[in-house]
C-alpha cells in the first residue's frame, strides 16, 4: 500500500493542499481537482511537488513535480503518464482508480511514518547543528590565531615605526643640510644661466646688427648695379638709335648716288644717240655738198662760212673720244660709289654685330649680377633663418631648463615644508599647503557669490538680499574705476 505527500512550491501558500503529510490518493486527487478548478477561475498558475511513500517501510519510492497551468483530468492520469513512475505504483493507482482497492487512513502507520520522518529530520538538524558548532569553534580558533598574529604584527610594526621615526629624524637633519646646499647650488646655477642668457642675447643682438648691416650693403650694391645696368641699357639704346640714324643717312646717300649714276648714265646714252644722229646728218650733208660742189663751184661766196665749213672745223673723233671718256668716267664714278657704299655697309654691319655682341655680353653680365644678388639674398635669408631657429631653440632650452629648475626648487621647498610640518606635528590642511586651501576657499566664496548674483537668489531668500546689494555696489564701483581709467 502506498501514500502520497505534497511539498510546497510556487504560488502554493494560499491553496488547500496539505503539505508534508501522508495522504491517500483519493484525498490527494480531490485536492488537485480543487486546485485545477481554482486555476480555471483565477488564472493563477501553481507549482507543487509530490512524493509516493510505501507504508510498510516508510521510504519514498518515487517523486515528481506538478505544474497547475492547464486542465488536468486527475492525479491518477498524471502519475500514469509519467514514464519514471514504477510499475507497482502504476498498478496500485489503477486499482485505486477502479475501486479495486479501498484506501483507509491507517493512523498508526501514518503516525509511525510521521514520527520516523520527524526523527530523521531531528537527526539531520542535530547533525547540522553539531557541524555548525564545529565550524564555529574552528572559525573562533582561527580568529583567535589571526588576532594574536595581527597583534604581534602591529607590535612589530609599532617598534619598526618607532625605530624608523628615530632614524628618520636623524636623516631629516642630514637631508635638511643637503637641501640647503642644493638650494644654494640651484641659485648659483640660476645666476649663471641668467648671465649666460644675457650674454647670448647680447651676442644675438650683435649678430643681428651685423646681418642687418650686411643686408643693407648688399641692397645698396644691388641698387648701384641696377642703376649701372639702367645707364648701360640707356647708352645701348642711344647707340642703337644713332646707328639706325647713320644707317638711314647712308641708305639715303646710297639712294642719291644711285639716282645720280642713273641720271649720268641716261645723259650719256642720250649724248651717244645725239652723236650718232649728228654723224648720220654729217654724212648726208657731206654727200650733198659734193654734188653741189660739182655743179655750182663758181656760185659759192668766199666771204661767208658755210655749214660744211663749220662741220669740217669740228673734230668728230675728238668729240667721240671725249664722249666715250665722259661715259667711262661716269661709269667709273658709279662703280667707285657703289664699292664705297658696299664697304660702308659692310663696315656698318660689322660694327652693328660688334655692338650686338657687346649688348649680349652686357645683358649676360646683368643676368649674372642679378643671379649673384639673388643667391646672396637667399644665402643671407637662410643664415638669418638658421640664426633665428638656433636662437629660438636656445630660448626654448633655457626656458625648459628654467622650468625644470623651478619645479625642482618647488619640490625641494615642498619637501622642506612637509618635513617641517611633520617635525612640528602639524597636520597639513590641503596637501601640505595652506595657500592652496586659502585659494580654494576664496574660489568657493567667489562661486557662491556669483551664483547669488546671477540667479537672483535674494528675491527667494530675503537674508541674501543684503549680499546681493553689496555685490551690486562693488560691481558699480569697479565699472566707474574702469571708465575713469
Amino acid at each position: 500500500m502506498y501514500l502520497i505527500t505534497y511539498k510546497k512550491g510556487l504560488n502554493s501558500e494560499k491553496s488547500k493542499f496539505e503539505f508534508d503529510r501522508p495522504l491517500t490518493f483519493i484525498k490527494a486527487n480531490e485536492m488537485l481537482i480543487d486546485a485545477v478548478v481554482k486555476f480555471k477561475q483565477t488564472g493563477q498558475n501553481m507549482k507543487i511537488s509530490y512524493k509516493i511513500i510505501e507504508i510498510s517501510t516508510g521510504e519514498g519510492i518515487f517523486n515528481s513535480k506538478i505544474s497547475i497551468d492547464r486542465d488536468i483530468p486527475s492525479l491518477y492520469q498524471l502519475i500514469k503518464e509519467n514514464s519514471n513512475a514504477p510499475k507497482t505504483v502504476i498498478d496500485y493507482i489503477k486499482k485505486v482508480e477502479n475501486r479495486d482497492v479501498i484506501e483507509t487512513e491507517d493512523f498508526n502507520s501514518i503516525n509511525h511514518i510521521e514520527e520516523t520522518a520527524r526523527l530523521e529530520q531531528l537527526k539531520a538538524e542535530k547533525n547540522d547543528i553539531y557541524q555548525q558548532l564545529k565550524k564555529d569553534e574552528k572559525e573562533r580558533l582561527q580568529r583567535d590565531i589571526d588576532y594574536q598574529k595581527k597583534m604581534k604584527d602591529i607590535e612589530n610594526e609599532k617598534n619598526a615605526l618607532v625605530k624608523a621615526l628615530q632614524l628618520k629624524e636623524k636623516e631629516e637633519k642630514a637631508k635638511e643640510l643637503e637641501r640647503l646646499k642644493a638650494l644654494e647650488k640651484l641659485e648659483e646655477e640660476k645666476r649663471r644661466a641668467m648671465q649666460l642668457m644675457e650674454e647670448k642675447r647680447d651676442l644675438d643682438k650683435k649678430k643681428k646688427e651685423e646681418h642687418e648691416k650686411r643686408l643693407k650693403e648688399v641692397e645698396e650694391e644691388s641698387q648701384k648695379a641696377e642703376i649701372e645696368l639702367a645707364s648701360i641699357q640707356t647708352e645701348l639704346e642711344k647707340k642703337e638709335l644713332e646707328r639706325k640714324k647713320e644707317l638711314r643717312d647712308l641708305e639715303l646717300k646710297k639712294l642719291e648716288v644711285d639716282r645720280k649714276a642713273n641720271v649720268l648714265k641716261a645723259e650719256s646714252d642720250k649724248e651717244e644717240i645725239k652723236h650718232q644722229q649728228e654723224i648720220i646728218s654729217f654724212n648726208k650733208l657731206d654727200n650733198a655738198s659734193k654734188q653741189i660742189n660739182g655743179n655750182h663751184q663758181t656760185t659759192m661766196l668766199v666771204s661767208k662760212l658755210t655749214l660744211r665749213e663749220k662741220l669740217q672745223g669740228i673734230d668728230f673723233e675728238e668729240v667721240k673720244g671725249r664722249s666715250i671718256q665722259f661715259v667711262k668716267f661716269s661709269l667709273k664714278g658709279s662703280v667707285k660709289g657703289s664699292k664705297k657704299a658696299y664697304r660702308f655697309l659692310k663696315k656698318y654691319n660689322q660694327k652693328r654685330a660688334t655692338e650686338k655682341q657687346e649688348k649680349l655680353k652686357n645683358l649676360s653680365r646683368q643676368v649674372d649680377i642679378e643671379e649673384k644678388i639673388a643667391l646672396e639674398k637667399m644665402k643671407f635669408m637662410e643664415e638669418l633663418k638658421q640664426d633665428r631657429l638656433k636662437q629660438e631653440k636656445e630660448i626654448r632650452r633655457e626656458a625648459r631648463k628654467k622650468e625644470k629648475e623651478t619645479k625642482l626648487q618647488s619640490k625641494v621647498e615642498e619637501r622642506y615644508r612637509a618635513a617641517k610640518v611633520k617635525k612640528l606635528g602639524r597636520i597639513p590642511i590641503y596637501k601640505s599647503s595652506s595657500f592652496k586651501f586659502i585659494y580654494g576657499l576664496v574660489g568657493i566664496i567667489i562661486v557662491v557669490l556669483g551664483s547669488i548674483y546671477l540667479f537672483d537668489v535674494g528675491d527667494t531668500y530675503p537674508v541674501l538680499k543684503k549680499v546681493e546689494n553689496h555685490l551690486d555696489a562693488f560691481i558699480s564701483m569697479i565699472s566707474n574705476v574702469i571708465r575713469k581709467s
